[in-house]
């Protein structure tokens, strides 16, 4: 079973948030029937939608970065 929050975070680490991770993250999935059965589950799972689900949690994990990254420039420099 493929943990897809991990997948994504390791596709954001190595492509960033660009296109890329998009095209990247598609091609995958439709490659791989079971990652895209898994990733229709984690979508449900997580109360997302399954054609934004995985852009909605990129998103929020490089938000959370950018917060992270202006607290240290406020508070650490």
């Amino acid at each position: 079973m493929n943990d897809i929050s991990d997948i994504l975070r390791a596709l954001l680490d190595k492509y960033s948030n660009t296109s890329q991770l998009d095209e990247q993250f598609h091609r995958m999935l439709d490659e791989d029937p079971v990652l895209h059965d898994e990733y229709n589950q984690w979508c449900d799972d997580q109360g997302l939608g399954r054609a934004t689900g995985y852009r909605e949690f990129i998103n929020e994990i490089a938000e959370d970065q950018d917060t992270i990254w202006e607290q240290y420039q406020e508070f650490g420099n």
